[in-house]
């Protein structure tokens, strides 16, 4: 079933406590539209896995009784400014047994943040992902509700307090080091909305997006290589095989022959390489956009080799135990960053330690 639906936010979020300052309520502001945004998702997630979504729906249509659909295993998130692919549901169905099958596997995305139109060729490829785009995505009941070895990694049951409830979702201690699966070539655009939350400032750069134009008949595609350790294998060996250069110039000379890989070693060289070659600079809780154990890959000129941006583990040559493995690990954003051999340097020169230290299962 398709279901657009609405709901009268809370009180709270649109009229001033009484025991708010005016001058308090005034400058968060700007934050109430993702809190409000945050809480419709929550309602409106709810809303289908629990049922609830029927016995609200209007059950006649001209004296006829609306027969009440099965309970919803899994639900498909699309905003009103996003336009999708003709093979959008095609990949969503393709890939929906993985998500229910796979414990490591957090949602299907339909979107790359670097799916820019000279950096992507392949419209069959779909990787795995440490970072969640959104822009199109589905997710299992499991997840909401929480699996049944871990109950209490349920969404639902603290779903984005403070609002801004996607990066709520990136937080180590929600993602759980689950991973997304994502598309080389987007299934999504995002046309933007300059009256949306965020009042169109990423309208820009989402609008160098390439929307695949291929209709992919998914179900025909073996995805086995999807499977966590298959694809982890494969991964690491293409970009361990690839030629190490030390600069981004010669990364962008090489990449017409061979895959290379150029190494980061704390957020200043990841930013100033990101932008040099055109993407997303940013990351959240130590994950940089489309990051797959710190690794981001451009196909830079979109011919047949990638240029890979790699920490500092990866140059050691010895695949860890956990690459690629590291659902339900108890890992925070610095020990994530001291694993891989990281710094935590921004534009202020602040730095933390880079010694290695271990996770532990939860």
């Amino acid at each position: 079933p398709l279901y657009r639906m609405g709901h009268i936010p809370p009180k709270s979020l649109l009229e001033k406590p009484e025991d708010i300052d005016q001058w308090e309520w005034e400058d968060h502001a700007w934050e109430r539209p993702y809190k409000l945004l945050a809480v419709h998702y929550g309602w409106a997630i709810e809303q289908i896995f629990s049922g609830e979504v029927y016995t609200n729906d209007n059950q006649m249509d001209h004296n006829r009784k609306i027969p009440q659909p099965p309970m919803a295993k899994r639900v498909i998130i699309l905003e009103e400014d996003i336009e999708i692919a003709r093979d959008f549901f095609s990949y969503m169905n393709a890939t929906a047994d993985l998500l229910d099958t796979d414990s490591t596997l957090f949602a299907v995305s339909a979107f790359n943040d670097n799916g820019k139109e000279q950096l992507v060729a392949d419209p069959t490829r779909l990787l795995r992902s440490d970072f969640f785009p959104g822009l199109g995505w589905m997710m299992s009941r499991h997840v909401w509700d929480g699996p049944l070895h871990h109950p209490h990694a349920g969404l639902k049951r603290e779903w984005a307090p403070g609002g801004f409830w996607d990066d709520w979702i990136r937080e180590p201690n929600i993602r759980r080091g689950r991973q997304v699966i994502r598309p080389e070539i987007s299934r999504t655009f995002h046309f933007g909305n300059v009256k949306g939350a965020s009042s169109g400032e990423q309208t820009l750069k989402l609008s160098k997006i390439r929307l695949d134009s291929v209709d992919v008949d998914w179900d025909k595609l073996n995805l086995s290589y999807l499977e966590p350790s298959k694809f982890a294998e494969n991964y690491w060996n293409r970009v361990s095989r690839a030629r190490l250069v030390r600069s981004i110039e010669e990364a962008k000379s090489f990449v017409a022959h061979s895959d290379v890989k150029v190494t980061y070693s704390d957020w200043n060289q990841f930013k100033y390489t990101a932008q040099s070659l055109g993407i997303a600079e940013d990351e959240k809780a130590g994950v940089p956009r489309t990051a797959y154990e710190g690794i981001v890959e451009v196909r830079y000129g979109g011919g047949d080799f990638f240029i890979f941006l790699i920490p500092p583990y990866v140059d050691e040559g010895f695949k860890p135990a956990d690459f690629g493995q590291k659902a339900w690990m108890k890992i925070d954003k610095e020990t994530l960053l001291k694993n891989f051999g990281v710094s935590e340097k921004n534009d202020d020169g602040f730095l933390f330690g880079s010694d290695i230290t271990g996770s532990e299962n939860i």
